[in-house]
C-alpha cells in the first residue's frame, strides 16, 4: 500500500502555481480555487503532497470548520457542473470528471463516513502525520522544519481535547486500532522527533521543543486513558449506500453484486491455481508446501538488507525485459515502518508528494517501509510474523511496493510537471493499488524468478489475500459479516497466519476501500485483454504499461477511455 491513505488524500489537495494565461480555462480557474481552499483547510495533507505554505499549522477539524468546507465543496461542484466543456480537448473534459469525483469523495467522507465523529484513530493519525511529514524528508533547512514541528505539536493537545468532545458512536475495534497506534506514537514523539532535530543548536528552539513534546505526550496519554475508560457502542458497518458511493467516487458504476461475483470467481480461480502450485512443489504432501516456503525467511535484523538486494534484482529485470520505461534509475530507501503506523501496515511505499519541488538532496527521497515483528511477541509468534516475510513473499511484496509497482508510479508523477493540477492531484485507489497488485502477477508471468514454483505460490497467496479483502470489505459493510468471520475467511480461504488474518480483517473495518486491489487488477487485465484483441500482433506490453502509467493515477474508467477512445465495460 502507499503511505498516503484514502483518508488523508480526501482531506486536502494542495495549491499549485498559477496556470499560464495562454492556456487557462474556466476549468483551470475553478480547479485552482478548489485546491487553494482545500490546502487552506488541510495543511497536513498539503505537506505530504509537497506544498509547504501551511507547514506550521494543524488542520481545523472542528464540526463548524468541516461544515464550512462542505458548503464550499457543494458550491464548487455546482459551479463545475455548470461549466461548458464542449470546446475543450478530451483530456481536459476527462480532468473535469476526475475533479467531480474527487469532490464527491470528500463530501462522502465528511457527510456520511464522518471519521471525526466515529474514529479516534483519525485524530491520532493526524497528530503523528502532522509531525512525521515535516521530518521524513530534507526539503527545507532543519531549523525551519523544527519551527513547524513545534507549532504543530503545540496545537495537538487542543485537537485531542476536541476529539473527546466530538467522538460519538465509536466502534470497539476503532478504539483498539487507535490505542495500538498511540503506543507507537509515544516513542516517536518522545524520542524519534527530538533525535531527528538534535542537530539544531538553538537552545531556545530546543527548549520550546522539549515543552511541546511533554505537552503532546501528556495529551496522548490522557487520550489513551479516555479511550480505555470509554464504553464504545458504535458499529463500523457503513452499509450499501456508502459502499456504492465509494465505488462511484472512483468512477466505478458496477453494482455491488457484480463486484462481489467477480471477486468470488477470482477467488475460486486463484485458489485452484494455488492448490496446483502446492502440488507442483510437493505432489505427495502438497499441504506442506506453504509451510516449507514460509520457513525460508531472513532473520529480523537482516530484513532490510534482504529487501534492498531484491529491489536491485527486480530493477535489473524490469530494464532487461522492457517491462515499463523507467523515468529514472533511482531506488527508494528501504527502512523500518515508523512505529505509529505499524498497526495497519506490513509494508508500504512513501514517495514524495507530486508537488514537491525542493532542490535539497533529500527532498525527493522515497521510502520503502517494512514492519518488523513486535519485540514484545513470544518466540513462537515472532517466528510466525517472520514467516510472513519469507524470501519469495518479499520479492512479490517488493514488486508491488517498488519495482515496478508504487515506486514507479511515484517516479512517473514527478516526471510530468506539465500535467494539469487535477491530473497530478488525482490518486484513484483502484488505479494505485490495482497497478501494484497487477504487477505482482505480471512480473511472474513475464519470467521473473525463472519459473521458481515457490514464487508463483506466494504470488497466488497474495492474490488470494486481495480476493479476500474484496469479499471482506463488502461482507463487513453490506453483508453482515462479523470481524471474527472475516478473520476466519482470511485464514481458511487465503491461507493467512492467525496474526496476519486478524490484522487484515481488522483493516477492513476502517479501510473499506481495500477491495480496490483486486477490483483494480481485474479492470487492468480486462483493459489489457481488450487492447490485445484490438491491436493483435502489433500489441506491445511495454507500450501498454507506459500508456497506463502515463495517464496518471486517475480512475481506470478515464484511462480506458484515453487508451481506447471508448467507455466499454470495466469488467
Amino acid at each position: 500500500m502507499t503511505r498516503i491513505s484514502l483518508r488523508a488524500a480526501v482531506l486536502a489537495i494542495p495549491v499549485l502555481a498559477p496556470v499560464s494565461a495562454a492556456r487557462a480555462t474556466p476549468l483551470d480557474d475553478l480547479a485552482r480555487t478548489h485546491y487553494r481552499a482545500d490546502w487552506q483547510a488541510g495543511p497536513v495533507a498539503a505537506t505530504q503532497l509537497g506544498v509547504h505554505d501551511g507547514d506550521a499549522r494543524l488542520d481545523d477539524v472542528s464540526a463548524p470548520a468541516i461544515a464550512a468546507r462542505d458548503l464550499r465543496l457543494h458550491r464548487e461542484r455546482d459551479a463545475l457542473h455548470r461549466l461548458d466543456l464542449s470546446g475543450l480537448p478530451q483530456r481536459d473534459r476527462d480532468d473535469a470528471e476526475v475533479l467531480d469525483a474527487q469532490i464527491g469523495r470528500e463530501l462522502l467522507q465528511d457527510e456520511r463516513i464522518q471519521p471525526t465523529v466515529h474514529d479516534p484513530d483519525f485524530y491520532v493519525s493526524l497528530a503523528t502525520d502532522a509531525v512525521y511529514s515535516l521530518i521524513d524528508r530534507d526539503y527545507a533547512p532543519l531549523p525551519d522544519r523544527m519551527r513547524a514541528v513545534i507549532a504543530r505539536e503545540e496545537a495537538v493537545p487542543a485537537m485531542l481535547r476536541l476529539a473527546r468532545a466530538q467522538l460519538a458512536g465509536v466502534p470497539p475495534v476503532f478504539v483498539d486500532i487507535a490505542r495500538e497506534d498511540l503506543q507507537g506514537s509515544y516513542g516517536f514523539i518522545g524520542h524519534d522527533v527530538p533525535a531527528a532535530l538534535a542537530d539544531v543548536h538553538d537552545s531556545a528552539l530546543q527548549a520550546r521543543l522539549a515543552a511541546a513534546t511533554k505537552n503532546v505526550l501528556d495529551a496522548m496519554h490522557g487520550f489513551d486513558a479516555y479511550l480505555a475508560s470509554a464504553t464504545p457502542t458504535g458499529s463500523f458497518v457503513l452499509g450499501p449506500d456508502i459502499m456504492d458511493g465509494l465505488l462511484a467516487a472512483d468512477l466505478v458504476d458496477l453494482p455491488i453484486n457484480t463486484v462481489l461475483a467477480a471477486g468470488r470467481a477470482q477467488l475460486a480461480k486463484d485458489k485452484a491455481a494455488f492448490l496446483a502450485a502446492e502440488r507442483a512443489l510437493d505432489k505427495d504432501h502438497p499441504a506442506d508446501s506453504l509451510v516449507l516456503v514460509r520457513h525460508d525467511h531472513p532473520p529480523a535484523d537482516q530484513l532490510l538488507d534482504a529487501v534492498t538486494g531484491q529491489l536491485r534484482l527486480l530493477q535489473r529485470f524490469v530494464v532487461a525485459h522492457r517491462i515499463v520505461t523507467l523515468p529514472a534509475t533511482t531506488l527508494p530507501t528501504v527502512t523500518l515502518t515508523p512505529p505509529f503506523q505499524r498497526a495497519l501496515i506490513t509494508a508500504a511505499m512513501d514517495w514524495p508528494g507530486p508537488f514537491e519541488t525542493g532542490t535539497r538532496p533529500g527532498a525527493l527521497t522515497s521510502f520503502y517501509y517494512i514492519t518488523p515483528p513486535d519485540p514484545s511477541l513470544t518466540t513462537e509468534r515472532t517466528e510466525q510474523a517472520l514467516a510472513d516475510f519469507n524470501r519469495p513473499e518479499l520479492e512479490i511484496t517488493t514488486a508491488h511496493e517498488a519495482m515496478p509497482g508504487h515506486f514507479v508510479q511515484g517516479l512517473t508523477l514527478h516526471a510530468h510537471p506539465e500535467w494539469s493540477m487535477i491530473r497530478r492531484a488525482s490518486q484513484s485507489y483502484a488505479t494505485t493499488e490495482g497497478w501494484a497488485h497487477y504487477a505482482e502477477q505480471m512480473m511472474v508471468d513475464q519470467g521473473f524468478g525463472d519459473g521458481d514454483p515457490r514464487l508463483r505460490l506466494m504470488q497466488l497467496q497474495d492474490a488470494l489475500l486481495r480476493d479476500c479483502r474484496l469479499l471482506a470489505a463488502f461482507g463487513l459493510h453490506t453483508g453482515g459479516m462479523t470481524l471474527a468471520k472475516a478473520t476466519e475467511l482470511m485464514q481458511t480461504e487465503c491461507f493467512q497466519s492467525p496474526d496476519a488474518a486478524y490484522r487484515e480483517a481488522r483493516r477492513g473495518t476502517e479501510d473499506p476501500g481495500y477491495y480496490a486491489y483486486t477490483l483494480g487488477k481485474l479492470m487492468i487485465l480486462h483493459l489489457r485483454d481488450d487492447m490485445q484483441r484490438r491491436e493483435g500482433a502489433a500489441f506491445s506490453l511495454t507500450r501498454f504499461h507506459d500508456a497506463l502509467l502515463g495517464a496518471g493515477l486517475v480512475p481506470l474508467r478515464i484511462i480506458r477511455r484515453e487508451l481506447t477512445g471508448r467507455d466499454d465495460p470495466m469488467l
